[in-house]
């Protein structure tokens, strides 16, 4: 498990894409950069970054994704993994989208996570009632 930080960047030689960078120590906010956060496990959270703009992969290699700037802040915001928000862009920060955006994300989590509790606790039924069946 590795900490760092994951900034958003955009693709310098595509137009109208963005960039997952990683860096190992606060890269100090930089001029291009729409949110930075640090994250305690960093594998994971690139994983569910790509998650959640897995349709929208462009390269795998570079981390491109076609996302605005708002929904790719939305998408690394709204990971409920355990991270620090260290830097938001002001235009970013003042646009009521980045709110609404992260929110529908972090209800889509939340409708995922209730249907696989649902899910396991059918299983759980289902053994307890095969375990009441004579063999």
């Amino acid at each position: 498990m590795r900490a760092g930080y994951l900034y958003i960047t955009p693709c310098g030689d595509t137009p109208d894409a963005i960039c997952l960078r990683e860096a190992a120590v606060a890269p100090g906010a930089p001029d291009n950069a729409g949110i930075v956060a640090f994250f305690w496990d960093l594998d994971a959270a690139m994983m569910h970054f790509h998650a959640d703009l897995r349709t929208r992969l462009l390269d795998l290699n570079r981390r491109a994704y076609r996302a605005d700037m708002v929904e790719a802040a939305a998408a690394l915001d709204a990971i409920e993994l355990q991270h620090h928000r260290t830097y938001l862009a002001p235009a970013l920060a003042a646009s009521p989208a980045l709110a609404d955006a992260t929110e529908r994300l972090h209800h889509k989590h939340q409708r995922w996570r209730r249907l696989f509790d649902w899910v396991g606790i059918g299983a759980l039924i289902l053994l307890f009632l095969m375990s009441l069946l004579p063999l």
